[in-house]
């Protein structure tokens, strides 16, 4: 058994994919060049524009017509597309040609086919990719039933179907056309019910083969497409871009693809490599590491989303270049007691949107920095699961709990002999008596700034206070409860 899987007008619907704003735009799609190109394609808003006709008989039915060449890229990433969806029915799969890939579903269950048919052409409509499929006992017959799919043809008795289909199916010469017209052969039913010995001696070892092939007669074996080795888009954009939208877009097609080859193949992906061609022959480079891996086209997208959202290029954007590495994912069962996360891939993704509002120095979690700079914190990438406290081995707590000021208040402070003597702030003024002598601290000295400061522990009438000195000046840094 074998099927055909057939994207109908493959290069209008490759174009459209990439370039949405022309799907209600009347659209023409030449195949040539200069005087010889013709209309291959139209798109149904284009009224009176019939395929074979010149550019100027397009555009006298149409003078809105908008006429354009195929996209190469754009052909290439739903041909691919295409290949990726046809591998979930079988591992054998050949390109026959544009738009069109033939399965081998040797050894492929019969009963759950037909959902499966259904759940590709699901799948790549939602792509923008309509398909239509045919399945017959060889490629032949599949490839006859795949013309007359509306969306799908099952091929089930081979003589019955073949009887009124159009000899336009074998792809005559205009020779051949001429000699099976004057012999009254219109469909493949009569030439198979011509002679076939017959046939032969007009059009020798030809004529042979035109015979075999209107009776659906063939076994060749498919030449599978080999797996992808790397799993990579990239695309030289027509004109340059220099907003967001048009690039989001491309980049949304792109994971979309990429993210059915990577879990295709039972894996899925923790690192994307982006790069940008710009205007002014540089590059932009960036990777992204994923807190586990995935092979949804949503988080993929979300990812770069939240991080070209907020990039600003000295240039506009001529190409764009992105690329997965597929790893193996690992499936667990959850204990009772995980405190890891449970939707990784929507938490980061929440922190890239916060990133690109607040910007990526600020969002993480608050640790110690590594200094003894006091009050110093640094924001660190969230752990994928929350250790477990464990508090650190310490003396118990003894004596008056000091509790910090944050900012720390600005004081007055009168010195005798170099020592407080009398204090004026917000929180109250009086005599100083020093309960504890100062503390001296300071550190790096190699840096721009370096700083120092000392601490008093002092009491004012029934309170006591911590009084830092530094080189900005006096403040009453904490409160002793």
């Amino acid at each position: 058994m074998f099927a055909v899987i057939q994207i109908p007008e493959f290069s209008l619907c490759a174009l459209l994919r990439f370039q949405p704003m022309l799907r209600r735009e009347p659209v023409g799609v030449l195949a040539g060049e200069g005087r010889r190109a013709v209309v291959l394609y139209v798109s149904p808003s284009a009224r009176g524009v019939l395929p074979g006709m010149t550019a100027a008989q397009a555009l006298a039915e149409c003078p809105a017509l908008q006429l354009v060449s195929p996209s190469l890229s754009a052909e290439r990433e739903a041909g691919a597309l295409l290949l990726a969806a046809a591998w979930t029915l079988s591992p054998r799969v050949e390109p026959s040609s544009s738009g069109t890939c033939t399965v081998d579903l040797s050894g492929v269950s019969l009963d759950g086919l037909p959902m499966q048919l259904q759940a590709l052409r699901e799948r790549l409509a939602a792509e923008d990719l309509p398909v239509r499929i045919g399945i017959g006992p060889n490629q032949i017959l599949a490839r006859y039933a795949v013309q007359t799919a509306d969306p799908e043809c099952w091929v089930s008795e081979p003589r019955a179907f073949l009887e009124k289909l159009p000899i336009s199916l074998l792809e005559l010469t205009p020779e051949e056309e001429r000699l099976f017209r004057d012999l009254g052969l219109r469909t493949l039913g009569s030439i198979t019910a011509f002679p076939r010995a017959a046939l032969a001696n007009r059009l020798g070892a030809r004529g042979d083969e035109l015979w075999a092939r209107a009776a659906g007669e063939g076994n060749r074996p498919i030449q599978p497409a080999p797996f992808p080795v790397r799993f990579q888009a990239q695309v030289e954009l027509e004109e340059p871009v220099e907003t967001l939208e048009p690039l989001l877009f491309t980049v949304r097609r792109f994971c979309e693809r990429l993210a059915v080859e990577v879990g295709q193949f039972g894996n899925g992906t923790a690192r994307l490599a982006l790069v940008l061609t710009l205007d002014d022959e540089k590059t932009y480079a960036r990777q992204f590491d994923l807190p586990e891996p995935t092979a949804s086209a949503n988080v993929l997208f979300a990812v770069l989303e939240n991080h070209l959202s907020a990039l600003q290029t000295d240039a506009a954007i001529v190409a764009l270049s992105l690329e997965v590495f597929p790893t193996r994912r690992l499936e667990q069962q959850e204990g009772l007691f995980d405190t890891g996360l449970k939707d990784a891939p929507m938490f980061y993704g929440t922190l890239g949107r916060l990133a690109a509002v607040v910007g990526t120095e600020n969002v993480g979690t608050p640790r110690h920095g590594d200094t003894h700079r006091p009050d110093v914190i640094v924001l660190e990438p969230p752990a994928p699961a929350v250790p477990a406290h464990v508090l650190a081995a310490k003396p118990e707590p003894h004596g008056p709990l000091l509790r910090r000021l944050r900012p720390p208040v600005p004081a007055t402070v009168e010195l005798t002999e170099a020592r407080p003597s009398f204090l004026v702030s917000s929180l109250g003024e009086g005599e100083v008596t020093v309960v504890r002598r100062p503390f001296w601290s300071n550190g790096e000295w190699w840096a721009p700034e370096p700083w120092a400061h000392e601490e008093w522990d002092v009491q004012i009438g029934t309170g006591l206070y911590r009084l830092r000195h530094g080189p900005e000046g006096w403040f009453v840094d904490g409160i002793y409860d």
